[in-house]
């Protein structure tokens, strides 16, 4: 189905307490799964919510205290050949790797791959996990060596789970085409983490821009007729703020100019359209421009003409050459700024008295 974003919810809530854990249990495909303590299994309780994005699977995550492993034999008969990516809102985790020893905290990013032995001992804890593929991980890396047991702590870790954090609170908005761009950003934020050169650092934070201005877009073609529609209004929508929305349209001369060229382009083309008959104040008005003037003088820098000689010169071209507005692709031209001499002076010349 396209548009909406694939997720499960799980919950021991309605689960009668001592069937809460092995309810659980049945969950973890990767792991084999054990009680912390004895007494455990009598007060169990976990909350997960998975969306699946394309390339990569998201787990949010409340649970209680448990110990899990992947044994030598469930690793060489079951291992997928994935990365498990775990950030610890909550918690701490202690156990072995391969043959190293791992250890963390609230704040820590743990990394696993899910096709080695290993084992970990857990408090209850709140986590945001992110699965990956080898292929899609080394495609960015190169090399997995070392990252099997990987704890990031500090900076990497705290820079990756702030962006997980706010990619779930984001999820259940996004459509599948936007869930999968995120992933790929992702998968190139992982990347940056787990091997912090500057090269990297500087490529996860363009997936990161484009992912974020591809949204503000969508929202601004969505509500290009509302009166809202503003720099203000596309961080609330987004939840950033504005420093990281104005970063993400350096290059399209600030998000301020997109929307005004975009709403320009809106009345431009109901202007050029057969059969709208709405005068030119009427279009202005709908959307968005509060006075007459300050749109006039808004699409004259725009597309070198005024509304009334685009207006006149289109009515001309439509009944002395027998050619739509929409065939001569007339504005597509002007906002790229293609037009040809011959093409202006044309319309100039017809527009004019």
């Amino acid at each position: 189905m396209s548009g909406q974003l694939p997720f499960v919810h799980f919950s021991t809530r309605n689960v009668p307490p001592r069937l809460q854990f092995e309810a659980w249990r049945g969950q973890l495909s990767a792991f084999d799964v054990s009680p912390f303590d004895e007494e455990w299994p009598k007060r169990f309780a976990a909350d997960v919510k998975m969306y699946t994005m394309g390339p990569a699977l998201v787990v949010r995550a409340k649970q209680g205290a448990l110990r899990y492993e992947i044994t030598p034999n469930r690793a060489r008969t079951k291992g997928p050949n994935l990365y498990l990516f775990t950030y610890y809102e909550r918690g701490r985790y202690r156990g072995y790797a391969g043959k190293g020893e791992i250890e963390g905290t609230a704040g820590d990013v743990q990394v696993l791959d899910l096709s080695q032995p290993m084992n970990s001992s857990e408090a209850p804890a709140v986590i945001t996990g992110v699965v990956v593929s080898h292929e899609a991980l080394r495609e960015k890396l190169g090399t997995l060596d070392g990252l099997h047991g990987l704890d990031l702590r500090r900076t990497t870790g705290a820079f990756l789970g702030d962006y997980l954090k706010l990619l779930t609170k984001r999820l259940p908005g996004m459509s599948r085409e936007e869930a999968t761009a995120a992933a790929e950003a992702t998968i190139g934020v992982i990347a940056a983490c787990v091997r912090p050169t500057q090269e990297r650092l500087m490529f996860a934070a363009e997936h990161v821009s484009d992912v974020l201005r591809s949204r503000a877009e969508k929202i601004i073609e969505d509500h290009i007729q509302d009166p809202r529609l503003s720099p203000e209004f596309l961080c609330m929508q987004l939840g950033v703020s504005r420093r990281t929305l104005y970063r993400a349209f350096q290059e399209r001369a600030g998000v301020h100019e997109y929307i005004l060229e975009r709403r320009l382009d809106a009345v431009a083309h109901k202007m050029t359209t057969p059969g709208d008959t709405r005068t030119i104040s009427e279009l202005a008005e709908l959307y968005g421009f509060s006075t007459l003037e300050t749109f006039w003088r808004a699409f004259k820098r725009r597309y070198g003409l005024t509304p009334g000689e685009v207006r006149a010169s289109c009515s001309f071209l439509s009944t002395a050459s027998g050619l739509t507005p929409s065939t001569f692709s007339m504005f597509d031209q002007w906002s790229r700024s293609v037009r040809t001499p011959k093409f202006d002076h044309q319309i100039r010349q017809v527009g004019r008295p």
